[in-house]
């Protein structure tokens, strides 16, 4: 299966261990879940955890070429304009539309009340996590 995590998922999972997000992201890492990403995703977590949460940048750096090594990078080619309300959020649209993404794994409320997008789900953590287990 593969996954976009989106950026609150992917914060969460590395600033508070412990629970579904981070319980997501682990199964990439254990290769249970292909996780697909692209440069805007990776940009934006990059400034997350550098703005918002301090992170001097070589722990930034750290984290972003774990996120690359585990998964799939994509780039993207049709900017879309679907989240209105949210127009950051096309970023995640984009990238699963590139890397063919069975799955969104949101904790965005923008991207949840999609509910599913030209045949992606998009899940919470523990709905992902959920599903995972009956696979």
């Amino acid at each position: 299966m593969r996954a976009v995590l989106d950026t609150d998922v992917l914060v969460s999972a590395f600033i508070f261990p412990g629970g579904a997000p981070e319980a997501a992201y682990r199964a990439a890492i254990e290769g249970r879940v292909e996780l697909v990403t692209s440069p805007p995703l990776l940009a934006e977590l990059g400034r997350v955890l550098s703005e918002k949460f301090g992170w001097e940048e070589g722990r930034v750096e750290e984290a972003l070429a774990q996120v690359i090594r585990i998964g799939t990078l994509v780039r993207p080619r049709r900017a879309l304009a679907v989240v209105r309300a949210d127009p950051a959020d096309d970023r995640v649209l984009e990238a699963a539309l590139a890397g063919d993404a069975g799955v969104i794994v949101a904790g965005d409320r923008h991207l949840l009340a999609l509910r599913s997008w030209r045949g992606i789900d998009v899940l919470d953590p523990r709905a992902f996590l959920e599903r995972l287990a009956r696979t």
